[in-house]
């Protein structure tokens, strides 16, 4: 019995430690991208309450030519007070397309959480982050700095006519 024990335990550790030497094939290996390039369709915006659905600027950047399908990439547009390295940045996502408008209650919205008042102008970096899908290589583009104003947003409801 211990015989029988002995060769059917070999011949378990035997398929075993054949079973597990299959090799695997060569992972792919992709070429690195390039740089994107950011443009803004105008360097000063001075919004106001009637543009707040409209566009009232627009972001293009260059391809960066990952070794992907294009409508895979993901850009991270990021905005952020002139001079603050992007350390509170208002973050704007993009999924394959290359150029990204913000509408005027958008761009409000975004001066408006940093802190600034209303209607004075201020300077916003801008730069953009792209990368595989996946957040894998990620490309910064260079920085454009634009003026901003942010505008008083409008009552929803109408006030009385009287002072109480």
């Amino acid at each position: 019995m211990k015989i029988f024990f002995k060769t059917l335990m070999a011949v378990a550790g035997m398929m075993l430690f054949f079973s597990a030497c299959n090799k695997v094939d060569d992972l792919p290996v992709y070429d690195n991208g390039k740089t994107p390039v950011l443009s803004a369709s105008t360097l000063t915006v001075a919004a106001t309450a009637a543009d707040a659905d409209n566009d009232v600027i627009t972001f293009s950047w260059t391809n960066p030519a990952y070794a992907t399908d294009s409508a895979s990439y993901k850009y991270v547009l990021q905005l952020d007070s002139a001079g603050r390295g992007f350390e509170n940045a208002a973050n704007v996502v993009t999924l394959g397309a290359l150029q990204k408008s913000l509408k005027g209650e958008e761009l409000n919205d975004i001066l408006l959480n940093f802190g600034f008042a209303f209607n004075v102008a201020y300077s916003v970096d801008v730069r953009l982050i792209s990368s595989y899908g996946n957040n894998n290589e990620r490309l910064f583009s260079n920085v454009i700095t634009i003026n901003a104003t942010p505008y008083k947003i409008p009552p929803k409801v109408q006030l009385p006519g009287t002072s109480r």
